[in-house]
């Protein structure tokens, strides 16, 4: 710890560009050895001043908190505390203790691997830049080490770190036994799948190299729930990665993330993070399904589709297994009804409900969506013929009425019998007698009444008898006015005579 001065000016340069580490600048020479000791563990220079940091590493590097972005590919669990005050306090006595890990994206910017309380402590302190340690890894073992790290705080970092200053050497990572990789290009390549038994491996692809799922059986609405997403996607990014398989004509089919790739559309972002999967077509039906399946709102006619493919696809898939392996015992006979109804908590019945709204013609589907008709009476119409279906559709349109649950099953016992006749149809929804002639009745408050009946002790009997006076004498205004005009407007009518005499 020899105070630097002359003795210094005749090390070698390769001595003295090593003593710059650690020993202080000119200021510093004038001291004796005592004393540039002690400065040296108070006050190591004057940009860790400002940070108030003990120690001020060169490959440390600071990075405006506005530009870290979160990481894709991962859940969100973090949230936000109300109050940082302990943190803050302890960052300005101490410094920070460690830096945040970032990842370097591949389109620059960085994006959140490991410190998001630390960001959002300085953010509360009014600090705008953050310590940081920024790596060159996949998505894949970032978001492996985000999840892992914290049961393991002494969890290697995969990748390598990426140099403070380009024409720098690049520094290996605390986890450098790790095999360097890199992201794939986001060209039009194929990228290899995930091995079997392996963690899979979120990477990013073009949207325009994404198609839609043949067949999708949901909607993918700009409604008010698209706009949070899109509000979202805005702000964080997509958080969870879509998952995708290859397209036999090229590119990738999409199998859960239409609404999030649409979000991306509207936003004008052009590649999203993948999970890329090697399914056979059934098998991507059922996970297509059953992603789906977790969305609050479905409409009858989603779901109805959404059963029917996936029981299906079910059945393909057992179908596929020979005779001996079920006969053997080694593959059981499966009724799919019956397992879907297990996996969605509904009974087999309400399955099969579902599934005959298929067979329903477009128009009626629309009404079974648009809650018009009720999925049970949906279901007793989808087993008429399409023709009737059409006839009814008419009917329900002039009228602006649903036939009931049992009329419903009516229509469907004459159907397949084979008596339905157009009239039959339309009687289903014609006006009863009640609604040619509908009961008048009213009914007023006490409220209502009271200012016109300020005595308590008045009487319904009283009341209804005023009522009908008003009304009795409201009825002659009436047909006096009648009268009145008629005068008014045509001469009068001519005078009775009494009939001659006979003689």
């Amino acid at each position: 710890a020899a105070a630097p001065g002359k003795a210094d000016e005749k090390k070698p340069p390769e001595q003295i560009k090593a003593a710059g580490v650690a020993a202080p600048g000119k200021a510093d020479e004038k001291k004796p050895p005592e004393q540039t000791k002690a400065a040296d563990a108070a006050a190591p220079g004057k940009a860790d001043e400002k940070s108030a940091e003990p120690t001020k590493d060169p490959n440390l590097r600071y990075v405006k908190i506005s530009d870290i972005q979160p990481l894709p590919g991962t859940y969100v669990k973090d949230a936000p505390r109300a109050d940082y005050s302990d943190l803050i306090d302890s960052i300005k006595k101490s410094g920070l203790e460690k830096p945040v890990i970032l990842r370097q994206a591949e389109k620059g910017g960085y994006q959140l691997v490991d410190g998001f309380h630390r960001c959002e402590a300085l953010k509360q302190a009014g600090v705008s830049e953050i310590r940081a340690d920024v790596y060159d890894m996949t998505i894949f073992d970032a978001s492996r080490y985000r999840k892992e790290h914290r049961a393991n705080p002494d969890l290697s970092i995969p990748g390598t770190l990426v140099p403070l200053y380009p024409d720098t050497p690049s520094v290996e990572g605390r986890g450098s036994e790790a095999p360097e990789t890199e992201d794939p290009p986001l060209e039009d390549v194929k990228i290899p799948l995930t091995p079997v038994g392996q963690p899979e491996t979120v990477t990013e692809l073009k949207i325009t190299n994404i198609r839609s799922f043949e067949g999708h059986p949901f909607n993918v609405k700009d409604d008010e729930d698209m706009k949070s997403l899109v509000d979202s996607v805005r702000q964080f990014g997509v958080l969870e990665p879509v998952m995708v398989i290859p397209h036999k004509d090229g590119g990738y089919e999409m199998v859960s993330g239409h609404r999030r790739m649409r979000a991306c559309q509207l936003v004008g972002i052009e590649s999203i993070p993948v999970i890329i999967r090697n399914l056979d077509r059934d098998e991507a039906i059922i996970s297509m399904v059953d992603s789906n399946l977790k969305r609050e709102k479905i409409s009858p006619m989603e779901k109805a589709r959404a059963y029917q493919m996936k029981t299906d696809a079910m059945r393909r898939k057992v179908g596929r297994r020979s005779n001996a392996e079920i006969l053997n015992g080694e593959a059981k006979p499966l009724n799919a009804d019956q397992e879907l109804a297990k996996q969605v908590g509904e009974s087999v019945a309400t399955i099969q409900r579902f599934k005959t709204l298929n067979k329903l013609t477009p128009e009626l589907q629309e009404m079974v969506d648009q809650g018009k008709i009720p999925v049970n009476t949906g279901a007793d119409i989808a087993q008429m013929k399409p023709a009737e279906q059409n006839i009814l559709a008419d009917a329900i349109k002039r009228e602006d009425k649903v036939p009931t649950g049992a009329k419903a099953k009516e229509l469907k016992e004459a159907s397949k019998a084979g008596t339905l006749t157009e009239d039959k149809i339309n009687q289903t929804v014609a006006p009863t007698k009640r609604e040619l002639e509908p009961e008048l009745k009213v009914t007023f408050s006490n409220e209502e009444l009271r200012s016109y009946f300020p005595d308590k002790s008045t009487t319904v009997g009283e009341v209804k008898r005023v009522v009908f006076e008003s009304l009795t004498m409201r009825q002659k205004a009436l047909e006096r006015r009648a009268r009145e005009a008629a005068e008014k407007g045509k001469a009068p009518p001519p005078a009775k005579t009494s009939p001659s005499k006979t003689r």
